[in-house]
């Protein structure tokens, strides 16, 4: 059959639109899949770095305290909830659960305390430390390379220079060399179990302050106390006296055998000379009375 020419026109058309619809679908198409989608990477899950292990006092008698502390850090991009674990020796003692906000960070911290002598390994993560609880005789602390000396011994009352976190001051010892002092060694803001105590040991030289000016009050804290804590807690108690954060715990160190008996919070009495007259645990009012009118004799 012979077409004629807009039959052959029309064929052209045809077959022209052909090729271009196999072009199209053809193995050389990109391909939409309706499942891909251009979301952004999901945030970083919590992720948790334990540092700076304390353990205060380092060295305690037979079923007093100590004080373990870490400062935990949430190094994720969400909220989570940190699990820490405690062991000392190889038992497990304490467990805690601490929400943190991303990159929060917060000193978290446990109570422990040992009836036998010995040294003690504390793990916690991939912290190490460790803590001693000497052997007794009697009244005597028997401690190697220290000579042992009996309670009521006057000693000298070993110097530090230190900040007063409320006054932004530096403050020493030995400045106040002719006032009666009342040297208390306290824990605030680390651990519920020892702020009742330790809160109601400060209130109470608060009151016997208002009572009588003969005497000054210096509060040293451990290092891993919140320093906002502190001075919150100062400021609406009306406490200002000198309040010192020993951050590197030296004080401690020098005190170690005074806070041995009675952990926090340790109240030392020290005379016009800069003696220590008396060491105690806590105090209410009446005792903490009596004990300055001794110390200032």
């Amino acid at each position: 059959m012979k077409l004629g020419t807009k039959q052959i026109a029309l064929v052209i058309v045809l077959l022209t639109f052909v090729g271009l619809v196999q072009a199209c679908t053809g193995s050389n198409s990109p391909q939409v899949n309706s499942q891909t989608t251009t979301k952004g990477a999901p945030p970083a899950p919590a992720a948790f770095e334990a540092a700076e292990l304390a353990i205060n006092p380092a060295e305690v008698y037979p079923g007093v305290e100590v004080i373990i502390t870490a400062q935990v850090t949430n190094t994720g991009d969400t909220e989570g909830i940190y699990t820490a674990g405690l062991r000392i020796d190889d038992d497990t003692v304490a467990t805690a659960k601490v929400t943190l906000a991303a990159g929060a960070s917060q000193p978290v911290s446990f109570v422990g305390s040992m009836a036998t002598p010995g040294t003690y390994k504390v793990t916690w993560a991939e912290l190490v430390g460790e803590f001693l609880v000497p052997r007794l005789t009697g009244e005597l602390v028997v401690v190697e390379d220290e000579p042992t000396e009996s309670s009521d011994s006057k000693i000298a009352a070993p110097d530090f220079t230190a900040i007063d976190v409320v006054t932004g001051e530096t403050i020493s010892l030995g400045q106040f060399n002719g006032s009666t002092i009342l040297l208390n060694f306290v824990n605030y803001g680390c651990n519920p179990s020892t702020n009742k105590i330790v809160g109601a040991q400060l209130l109470a030289i608060r009151e016997l302050r208002e009572q009588r000016d003969d005497f000054l009050p210096i509060s040293v804290f451990c290092g891993c106390c919140p320093i906002d804590v502190l001075r919150d807690f100062a400021k609406q108690n009306k406490l200002t006296w000198p309040w010192i954060l020993d951050t590197d715990y030296s004080i401690v160190r020098k005190y170690t055998r005074h806070l041995r008996k009675y952990g926090y919070p340790t109240l030392i009495f020290i005379d016009k000379e800069q003696h220590i007259r008396d060491v105690s645990g806590y105090c209410d009012v009446s005792t903490l009375a009596v004990k300055i009118d001794q110390t200032s004799q």
